[in-house]
């Protein structure tokens, strides 16, 4: 009897000690037969009352969004001086608990700190986050609904975190 692949292998090997182990089986011819027991009982395509069975499926109920952070509230930004790919656990964290994330990827090569971005923009496609370059290697990660007040931009200017107007 000729082995399947597998079969060879294993006796290659000197993992199989009986001949015939992965010789294939022929295959069985597979009859489908109306059942012969009484407990079985055949379900009509139509009900016996004459109603059709194929009709307007019912309305499935809505899932209510969760309420998003009103934009109104003066949320504090938090700000992640970023050093390496282990600093996307804090990020997630604040991200999930609706906090604006300031990155500051200033110091990173170039590749770790577009790996980072990366990173942020996947953690935001789910809810609709936003993700938008502030400056040179300052990144705004901004959960949904929640925007950076005047007052929360004019504190991370003035630690060196957000562009400065040009009128000031």
């Amino acid at each position: 009897m000729s082995k399947n692949f597998m079969g060879r292998v294993w006796d290659f090997l000197g993992l199989v000690e009986e001949e015939d182990a992965w010789t294939s089986a022929p295959p069985s011819p597979v009859a489908v037969t109306r059942p012969s027991s009484g407990n079985v009982r055949l379900i009509p395509n139509k009900p016996t009352d004459g109603r059709s069975v194929s009709g307007p499926r019912p309305e499935l109920p809505r899932i209510p969004k969760e309420p998003s952070a009103p934009s109104a509230v003066d949320v504090e930004t938090e700000t992640l001086q970023v050093d390496g790919f282990a600093d996307c656990l804090h990020l997630t964290s604040w991200y999930k608990s609706n906090v604006p994330v300031m990155l500051d990827l200033r110091s990173l090569p170039p590749e770790v700190a577009q790996g980072v971005v990366y990173y942020a923009t996947g953690l935001v496609s789910f809810n609709q986050g936003e993700v938008s370059q502030v400056g040179d290697g300052l990144v705004l990660v901004s959960p949904p609904g929640v925007t950076v007040s005047a007052s929360e931009q004019a504190r991370l200017s003035k630690i060196g975190m957000w562009p400065s107007s040009p009128g000031t």
